[in-house]
């Protein structure tokens, strides 16, 4: 898969580096430069095939009525992804170009979630408008219905005929079976136990320790892969980048 092309527009050195340094620990992402005004940053876009653009809505010249970045309206690349130290800002921003918003200092979690917006629109067809909100998950939960985020799901573990589903908000425990829900959630899950499903997207690292494949996710919790299941996450990887 090709990398993801991005270019940052901020005029905060301290900001843009921090920034820069989560998304260098991608290798599926691509940081093309960094800019500190308007000028460098259309330079950037019309030379550059960029995917993505982090943008602070504080940059010089940003709102001036000759500037036009990609209309959020129209599927066309770059995705501009909007950041400030002000969450007033970020209605302006989504209203006119930016599909995300990121308070800073831009946290990990909150990249994360993003990114993973992103590359789901990035491969969709060129005729389908976006929507920057976050693929659903739905539960049954007694007599309500639990709906929870995909980004925000870290695994999914089994006890019998009940599942916890751990996210990065808490846990939840539903009346299910792995057997049933497995089919109905996206390919970013997968089984690494008979017990035990995960969300590539939050998968650190893997290693080996006497003998025994390891997952580590963004948490810092840390399973097993068992031998039955080595086969299925190996080819998986390469598409998910590792927190």
């Amino acid at each position: 898969m090709s990398p993801v092309n991005i270019v940052i527009a901020d005029a905060e050195p301290d900001a843009a580096r921090q920034l820069g340094q989560l998304i260098d620990t991608y290798p599926n992402l691509q940081l093309l430069g960094a800019c500190a005004d308007l000028p460098d940053t259309l330079k950037a876009l019309r030379c550059e095939s960029v995917d993505l653009l982090f943008v602070d809505c504080q940059l010089p010249g940003l709102w001036g009525q000759s500037v036009r970045l990609p209309d959020k309206t129209v599927t066309q690349k770059p995705l501009c992804v909007a950041m400030s130290h002000s969450e007033q800002d970020a209605f302006q921003a989504i209203a006119h170009f930016a599909f995300s918003f990121l308070l800073k200092p831009v946290g990990r979690p909150e990249l994360a979630k993003v990114l993973l917006n992103a590359h789901s629109l990035l491969l969709q067809s060129p005729h389908h408008l976006y929507s920057p909100y976050p693929l659903k998950i739905w539960f049954a939960r007694g007599h309500e219905v639990l709906a929870l985020d995909e980004p925000g799901v870290l695994m999914i573990q089994a006890a019998g005929n009940y599942l916890c589903i751990h996210t990065t908000g808490g846990n939840y425990v539903v009346r299910d079976t792995l057997k049933a829900v497995l089919p109905r959630l996206p390919r970013s899950f997968v089984q690494i136990h008979r017990s035990t499903l995960i969300n590539l997207h939050h998968l650190r690292s893997m290693s080996m320790r006497k003998g025994v494949l390891i997952a580590e996710l963004s948490d810092h919790s840390v399973l097993p892969v068992s031998r039955r299941f080595r086969t299925l996450i190996e080819p998986l990887l390469r598409d998910f980048p590792l927190q």
